[in-house]
């Protein structure tokens, strides 16, 4: 079975390269820039142009989608990349699509989840045999904005916002999975052990991480700050639950 990640170079879709490498399939990475991957070949290809497309799928049984973008206003990627992708993918006969979302983005407004929503039903109605794995924030999420602001003294949270935050590396698990083994569901969800509050995730990573700053109330986008207000983002009760808490994981993280 030949596998292609796209997104092969980012968080989540490097961490998917090496739980298929583990399995023992032929994998390949595919980014913008096409650098091999945990010693996992890489393929150059530009999802917004359709450039290389067709070479990083040759042969290719199963794609994971895990392409995201840096920059929340600019989403063409969910939207744009994806035709492109689909297209290419059914011309050259790929059976299978995964492809990476967030729990609870179609009730949300926040633009960059909207997108993600297209993305899905672009998959869903296309020729591909496609599963959509849904997964709550990754433990990392908070910390990028910890970490952000650390310089100014300050360490941002969403006020009144809960999450249950996963593992990554678990997500990335259940991804390679559902590419190998197929459960055959149009949805699979999953998220962290434990439901938190954003203020108590901000004091655990202050006392992992010795930083000091004072905890504040961040200003982030009204959409995105009533979604975690409302609890769209956590898991429902029928998704997998993940094993590694956030204190497990920045305790690992350091080493």
């Amino acid at each position: 079975m030949r596998i292609a990640v796209f997104g092969g170079t980012g968080n989540a879709g490097a961490r998917v390269v090496a739980q298929v490498q583990r399995q023992g399939h032929d994998v390949v990475a595919v980014s913008r820039s096409g650098k091999d991957v945990h010693g996992a070949p890489g393929a150059k290809a530009d999802l917004l142009t359709g450039d290389g497309l067709e070479s990083a799928l040759d042969e290719v049984d199963v794609l994971v989608d895990c392409t995201n973008t840096a920059n929340p206003l600019d989403t063409r990627i969910f939207t744009l990349g994806a035709r492109h992708l689909i297209a290419a993918a059914e011309a050259a006969g790929v059976e299978r699509a995964i492809v990476l979302s967030i729990v609870g983005a179609e009730h949300s407004t926040f633009q960059y989840h909207q997108r993600k929503v297209d993305q899905e039903h672009r998959y869903l109605s296309s020729r591909l045999d496609a599963t959509i794995v849904r997964a709550t924030q990754f433990h990392d999420f908070p910390v990028t904005f910890f970490e952000q602001a650390k310089p100014l003294g300050v360490i941002p949270v969403f006020l009144g916002a809960r999450f249950q935050t996963v593992d990554p590396d678990e997500v990335a698990e259940l991804l390679a999975h559902e590419a190998v083994e197929p459960s055959g569901a149009s949805f699979v969800e999953i998220g962290g052990p434990r439901v938190r509050v954003s203020r108590d995730l901000a004091k655990a990573w202050q006392q992992a991480t010795h930083a000091r700053g004072l905890i504040v109330n961040g200003p982030f986008p009204p959409s995105l700050l009533t979604f975690f207000r409302e609890g769209r983002n956590l898991l429902p009760t029928d998704g997998h639950v993940g094993r590694v808490s956030f204190e497990e994981w920045l305790a690992r993280s350091a080493r």
